[in-house]
């Protein structure tokens, strides 16, 4: 119930404010142009309160996912008086600005939160920036059959450099299922491999099984537990399993997970070679328990910047987010990217309430960044119409035929685009409720 809650509240808050940031630049923009604004309502439906102050009416309405700004003569089958005050009175290039003006304030919105969190600081992968050497392949994975191998290193992918580890991440996880020309280092030498992405997960996201180099390094140890009493302290180097070589922290659980009891640890401690018996246990759920971690700078870091570092590495942020939001449409549309990725208001309440729940206010303030600037986007570039991006797409027609479309076409127009908006609703709900719903169900179906 707690996370429900949370989930709820957070997702009221954050579309709250990206909506109301999204509405002030219609609304500004009109205002400058002399625009008469009837209404600005944060949610839609029913009234609940709100002032009317200088013929606008500032209201809050009971369905609190959305927004909108209402303009005089801002519908083509209003009565319009010709007044100037009126939207459609206005020359084709104020409306294009009033347009506009929404989407982009949400731009700008993500650029001041992402600088924000730079220099507040946010935790990322500690390997983020690292280039992208193999410290383990995954018996059985894609990586293991195209033959990469530890110790390799991936520099580019389909010939676009592959400088650090997030951004091979990300490369991989759009690309499920779709073979990709991975460039390598071995040797010295310059090998060309292929790999498929395995599809995983309910997002259909690709994996292929490698991950960079975290020695087997005892961090921490936690009091009382199975660690602690065979003698293990941080800074420990674990360098075998009942005899069993291992070189990588995540082969070093499965060891232990595999011998089924208790082990002899072989460790390195101040060059000297240790052997101890260690007993790991389990919780009630059959999870293992061994009572010790990595060092946490091993696992993530702290990205901070000051003021003007952070403004410069926002900007390429936004750029690459950009950039990679491109393409993830590109694949959508083709079919490279499974529709699943998509996510609608009840995923959105999902990651909303997991990034206020850390209690890092960097994790939700970047979830705000990254959601921000795909409102902004998408709402200026898909030519959707009842979207902003329609209606600009439909000023423009017009600016280049020199004349504009009748009423009729235009609400026929509308009409389309409100089919679109609804289906594409839709589809996203059915996507949220079918991710909610765990994979054991589906496959008890008997169809």
């Amino acid at each position: 119930m707690f996370e429900l809650v949370t989930n709820a509240l957070a997702l009221i808050f954050v579309l709250g404010v990206l909506v109301f940031v999204h509405e002030f630049g219609h609304f500004a923009m009109a205002k400058a142009f002399g625009i008469g604004v009837e209404v600005f309502s944060l949610g839609f439906g029913r009234r609940l309160f709100g002032v009317r102050r200088g013929g606008t009416d500032y209201r809050v309405s009971a369905l609190p996912l959305g927004g909108y700004v209402k303009m005089l003569g801002e519908n083509p089958d209003e009565v319009l008086t010709g007044s100037d005050e009126e939207y459609l009175s206005k020359p084709k290039w104020q409306r294009l600005c009033v347009l506009v003006a929404g989407p982009a304030m949400n731009i700008v919105l993500a650029f001041a939160l992402t600088v924000a969190v730079f220099q507040i600081g946010v935790r990322v992968q500690a390997d983020a920036d690292a280039p992208v050497t193999v410290g383990l392949v995954e018996a059985g994975s894609p990586a293991a059959s195209a033959g990469l191998r530890p110790g390799d290193r991936i520099v580019s992918v389909d010939g676009e450099p592959m400088p650090d580890w997030e951004r091979f991440r990300l490369r991989v996880m759009i690309s499920a299922g779709e073979p990709l020309e991975l460039g390598v280092v071995r040797d010295g030498r310059e090998l060309t491999l292929t790999v498929v992405p395995a599809t995983v997960g309910q997002q259909r996201t690709g994996r292929i099984g490698v991950a960079s180099p975290l020695p087997p390094l005892v961090g921490q140890v936690l009091p009382d537990g199975p660690a602690e009493r065979a003698g293990l302290r941080p800074g420990d180097r674990i360098v075998a399993v009942d005899g069993r070589a291992v070189s990588h922290y995540n082969t070093l659980f499965e060891a232990i997970e595999a011998a089924g009891g208790p082990v002899t640890l072989s460790i390195e401690r101040s060059g000297e070679r240790l052997e101890l018996s260690f007993a790991p246990e389990r919780d009630p759920q059959g999870r293992l328990l061994v009572g010790f971690g990595p060092d946490p700078a091993a696992i993530v870091k702290l990205r901070r910047y000051p003021l003007g570092e952070a403004v410069v590495r926002a900007a390429d942020e936004l750029w690459r987010q950009a950039s990679l939001l491109g393409e993830i449409v590109g694949r959508l549309f083709t079919g490279r990217m499974s529709v699943r990725t998509l996510s609608g208001p009840i995923e959105i309440a999902r990651f909303s309430g997991g990034a206020a729940r850390t209690g890092d206010p960097a994790v939700l303030l970047s979830f705000m960044a990254f959601i921000s600037l795909q409102l902004g986007l998408l709402n200026l570039l898909l030519p959707i119409p009842v979207l902003d991006g329609g209606q600009i797409a439909l000023i423009l027609f017009e600016w280049a035929i020199r004349r504009d479309l009748s009423m009729q076409v235009k609400e026929r127009i509308m009409q389309i685009g409100l089919i679109l908006v609804v289906s594409l609703m839709v589809l996203v709900l059915s996507l949220d409720i079918s991710k909610a719903i765990p994979d054991s169900w589906w496959r008890a179906l008997p169809f």
